[in-house]
């Protein structure tokens, strides 16, 4: 069984959502956080209580950072037109996930490195901190102790956006450069694919440095020391490996479905005949496949094309009409799952029209069907328009 993350909050209208897999991470920072870090760095060392209050209250501001880096990721793709679906804190970090994709090269690469960007400036804001501490303070242990919860909020950040600068997918680093390719290139694809194979490389660098951790932990006897950075970095690397070739499975198919896509017949409008359906029809249409997946027509067909009823087609061939009414019935949950043939309507007579009829059949058409709208068809039986009540009434 598998958990579903749940909402905590909203952040600018944003939902802020915590994954199970987060909790244990937590705790875990703030036990590593109050029995390690604040020992080390705080002398002569404090009551266990202060320890972990203040491994707690390092663990809130940390990761108040890394859904800092994670908004400035949603607000910039924000301004670039792409809807914000939540912010997800997870066992590895942070993650915002957006309604679709950058339509540019530019629009990519501006949402890849605003999160960086922002956990540089939070860097520097906690830097400032520390500096201030240790320069203004009397050197109290309570002074001490402020000053190595900033420098470590200061080190983390740091490290956060450096790591994330790494130049392959999924990371930061790797979309920025996948739009700097994609710029040169003119082809997605290709810079998704050279992108994949770095990230690819970077984990599986980050897989054997842990399992060297671990063999010279075990050859130098201090195992235990070394165990939980080269476990986390094995799975760290397993998780990049398996995201960036995701990336890419996703990119190639995408790729598939827009060549598989049949381009838009050609409508000779002089060649209609006055009070036809062809003389008001809306062409080109907007159609998609029947087997398109529900989360992607969601993710990459919905946010740049604002209709409310689709026709669904294959090959140019009518197959049923897709209404988001009834769309909005469907459980998010199975949007993974499902695809369009499920929730479209059947095709039926009452659903289509050919161009050549006249508008007053139309009209009849539209007044007796359940969503007034007709998907119009050529003498071939091709999906070449749509047409609705209000085409016919700018034309009376």
């Amino acid at each position: 069984m598998r958990f579903r993350p749940f909402q905590v909050a909203r952040v600018f209208g944003i939902p802020l959502m915590i994954d199970y897999s987060w909790l244990p991470m937590a705790v875990l920072h703030v036990w590593l956080v109050s029995q390690f870090w604040m020992t080390a760095q705080v002398k002569p060392s404090l009551p266990s209580w202060v320890n972990f209050a203040l491994g707690v209250s390092t663990t809130i501001l940390f990761f108040a950072s890394v859904l800092g880096h994670e908004l400035a990721h949603a607000m910039v793709a924000r301004l670039e037109g792409i809807k914000i679906h939540d912010i997800q804190l997870h066992i590895f970090g942070g993650w915002a996930r957006l309604v679709g994709e950058p339509r540019t090269a530019m629009a990519e690469f501006r949402v890849a490195v605003a999160g960086p960007v922002a956990s540089f400036l939070l860097a520097v804001f906690f830097w400032l901190w520390l500096y201030t501490i240790q320069e203004f303070s009397s050197g109290s242990q309570a002074a001490r102790a402020a000053a190595a919860s900033f420098l470590y909020l200061a080190s983390a950040n740091m490290l956060l956006a450096m790591f994330n600068l790494l130049p392959g997918l999924p990371l930061d680093g790797g979309r920025a450069l996948r739009a700097f390719l994609w710029h040169r290139r003119g082809d997605i694809l290709s810079a998704t694919r050279t992108t994949t194979k770095m990230g690819v490389g970077i984990a599986y660098m980050l897989i054997s440095y842990g399992l060297f951790l671990t063999g010279m932990g075990i050859f130098r006897g201090t195992l235990w020391q070394d165990f939980l950075v080269a476990v986390w970095l094995v799975i760290v690397g397993i998780f990049l490996k398996n995201a960036a070739e995701s990336d890419y499975r996703n990119r190639q198919r995408q790729a598939a479905e827009d060549a598989r896509q049949p381009q838009p017949r050609h409508f000779n409008a002089s060649a209609v005949a006055p009070g036809t359906v062809g003389t008001v029809m809306n062409a080109p249409v907007v159609s998609v496949a029947p087997e398109l997946q529900i989360s992607e027509f969601i993710d990459r067909v919905l946010p740049s094309n604002r209709f409310t009823i689709f026709p669904v087609a294959c090959e140019g061939r009518l197959h049923g009409i897709l209404s988001l009414e009834r769309l909005r019935k469907l459980p998010r949950e199975d949007w993974e799952q499902m695809v369009i043939r499920d929730v479209m309507e059947p095709i039926t007579e009452d659903l289509f029209i050919t161009s050549r009829a006249s508008i007053e059949h139309a009209q009849r058409k539209l007044n007796i069907n359940q969503l007034g709208f007709l998907a119009v068809i050529d003498q071939d039986g091709f999906l070449i328009g749509s047409l609705n009540l209000s085409d016919i009434k700018q034309t009376v």
